[in-house]
């Protein structure tokens, strides 16, 4: 019990001032989220230990998380750009996981190695626009879509990742594959059903996103996520591309869900996302920092920087200058949330083993703390002239 106790007080005392510490440090909160909880946890002080009630509220931080990324994926804005612009932030993608595969395959490194090192996520990118005014300029809203891309590339690849591995080329493969297919046809069918009825009935749904103290439209929200998570396991896919899926079908359907996202933020990143990434922390076992293990590090971060800063490149087809483009390149390469996934569902998948799931995250660690860095050496505020155009 005494155990439990000092568990719950030290969480509380991280949610509570690693923020203010992050901003003395000037490095992302998840980051320094994540160094409190090696602090207190396996790797040094050894406080907290694993317990279940922490592990559901870490899982269930986890949970919204994903559902928010997926919140941020306007399908709709993509559709609208011209169809030049759509290619371009597809291709910048593929060709960074290209980078990836080539780069890992000369160190001769496995493919989870590649997808960890390719990976992209929205949430550092969206975190360090939002701090320098940037968010909604031209500029800002390029380098956030080219993320969005990237990160379903990315689930895409590690869901994909997880069925070879179970199941190889064997049917179980392509089984799998179908019960995926059936998954987004049904989710697509739930899309356009729902669509359908706020079309028709507008005012009544309108309602829901609205005040009112029953918080209709947070309890519909969280029923789909926990529903699409749910069916997503029943079908041995990760609860997360449940979770993912359905924050992009909600923010399809609701256009107007300022109002649910912003109640949603509050819980999700003031208590239970700070909780996952600190537990993360808490679990995570530093390795022996041998030479060969620095050196690896070190190659593998720059792999990462290269294979992002590379593509970016192209956006100086959109008229954006070498310093705006490789700043792009620079805020890309700090996915921390899915380097973190990708090593847990390593680690599941029996394909790494907890020293390599150590590594990735140390390399999350480390790119999570130099990308902002770097993005903001590269590109101004606000008033960068061409961000603005």
């Amino acid at each position: 019990m005494e155990n439990s106790l000092l568990a719950i007080i030290l969480i509380a005392v991280g949610i509570l001032f690693v923020p203010f510490l992050s901003r003395v440090l000037r490095i992302p909160v998840s980051v320094g989220e994540i160094l409190y909880g090696v602090v207190i946890g396996k790797s040094l002080l050894n406080l907290v230990h694993h317990s279940q009630w922490l592990n559901f509220l870490s899982t269930f931080g986890f949970l919204l998380l994903m559902f928010i990324a997926g919140l941020e994926v306007k399908l709709k804005e993509i559709a609208s750009l011209p169809l030049k612009t759509r290619l371009l932030y597809t291709v910048i993608p593929v060709l960074v996981f290209t980078v990836a595969f080539a780069g890992t395959h000369w160190l001769k490194l496995n493919a989870l190695t590649a997808i960890a090192i390719g990976a992209i996520s929205v949430g550092i990118v969206v975190s360090v626009l939002r701090e320098k005014g940037l968010l909604s300029t031209r500029y800002g809203k390029t380098v956030f879509l080219v993320g969005i891309v990237g990160e379903v590339i990315s689930i895409a690849l590690l869901t994909l990742f997880s069925l070879y591995t179970e199941f190889g080329f064997s049917s179980g493969f392509w089984l799998g594959l179908l019960k995926l297919g059936v998954y987004l046809l049904v989710a697509r069918i739930l899309l356009v059903f729902l669509k359908s009825i706020v079309w028709w009935f507008p005012n009544k749904f309108k309602f829901f996103f609205e005040k009112n103290p029953s918080e209709i439209g947070v309890r519909i929200s969280l029923a789909v996520m926990f529903m699409l998570s749910v069916a997503a396991s029943l079908i041995n896919l990760e609860p997360i591309i449940g979770a993912f899926i359905s924050g992009v079908i909600f923010a399809t359907v609701f256009e107007e869900t300022e109002n649910i996202e912003e109640k949603l933020s509050g819980i999700s990143f003031g208590f239970l996302i700070p909780i996952f990434f600190i537990y993360v922390g808490i679990n995570f076992k530093m390795p022996h920092l041998s030479l060969h293990l620095l050196q690896l590090l070190g190659v593998l971060v720059a792999l990462s920087f290269t294979a992002k800063i590379l593509p970016s490149l192209l956006l100086k087809l959109e008229g954006f200058t070498l310093r705006e483009s490789v700043g792009a390149g620079a805020l890309l390469s700090a996915p921390l949330t899915l380097v973190i996934v990708t090593a847990e569902l390593g680690t599941k998948l029996k394909v790494i083993d907890h020293h390599t799931e150590n590594l990735l995250i140390l390399l999350a660690i480390v790119t999570g703390i130099l990308a902002p860095v770097l993005f903001n050496l590269l590109v101004k505020g606000e008033g960068s002239e061409s961000s603005n155009s």
